[in-house]
């Protein structure tokens, strides 16, 4: 399995079964690690233009192959692919955002706030069992005060 820049996962378009993604490894495998996820996001970009009305790919591995070539050659251009990357790009910088956000500045719940919130709760499950002609059951919490 090779990896992208900085020794990222590569990130591989959703449409390539398991056996095509072992080819490409082959073919990703001759290029320099940086240039790996762009190949793989011209190839995702161009099976995102189908749904455009692009002409299908047929051939997906011989569409990478030929992506790689240009890619050794200097002749590749990222084109389709700048969209694929910019929108990773924002999906993990969201992510990262949503991982590192500081939740020790949240409030804390008093045991106040919470024995009223629990009330609360309590008096509406009452209700739903009410309408539903269940039977109501004893509170869990004064059953262990019993024993």
């Amino acid at each position: 399995m090779h990896t992208g820049e900085h020794g990222k996962p590569l990130v591989y378009p959703r449409r390539l079964s398991d056996n095509q993604r072992d080819i490409a490894n082959r073919y990703l495998g001759v290029l320099e690690p940086e240039q790996r996820q762009q190949i793989l996001d011209e190839l995702e970009g161009r099976f995102q233009a189908e749904q455009k009305g692009m002409k299908p790919v047929y051939d997906e591995i011989s569409f990478l192959i030929r992506l790689c070539e240009l890619m050794k050659s200097g002749e590749f251009i990222p084109n389709l692919g700048i969209k694929v990357r910019d929108a990773r790009r924002a999906r993990e910088a969201n992510r990262q955002q949503a991982l590192h956000s500081d939740t020790s500045k949240a409030p804390k719940e008093t045991e106040e706030q919470r024995q009223k919130r629990m009330a609360m709760a309590k008096e509406r499950l009452d209700e739903i069992q009410k309408v539903l002609g269940m039977q109501k059951n004893k509170d869990p919490l004064s059953e262990t005060n019993d024993t």
